[in-house]
């Protein structure tokens, strides 16, 4: 799925934050991918939730949007939509970057 780079521009006094918030992306990413392993709808859709806030915060529009995708999917128990929202974010914290 991989393409074209996304970058991202925080604001200057979340530079810091906005470094530490992609690693909580990829933190997420993994996690997610576990708990749709162990069908865990629970924590996928927490996540999802927390994304979903916190994304945007930190200028990470596309993050928010798979994390509402995440937990809608996730409180639906609908595996294919999860999974394939999971490809996304994965997807997403290899294309992202700091502008």
């Amino acid at each position: 799925m991989c393409g074209k780079k996304i970058f991202v521009t925080p604001e200057p006094d979340l530079a810091e934050e906005a470094e530490w918030y992609m690693g909580q992306l990829k933190t997420y990413s993994a996690n997610i991918t576990d708990a749709l392993a162990r069908k865990d709808f629970e924590s996928v859709r927490t996540m999802g939730h927390r994304m979903k806030g916190s994304g945007v915060s930190f200028g990470f529009d596309g993050a928010s949007k798979i994390g509402q995708a995440l937990e809608e999917a996730a409180g639906n128990g609908n595996v294919t939509e999860v999974q394939t929202a999971a490809e996304k974010l994965a997807d997403y914290v290899q294309r992202v970057e700091l502008a």
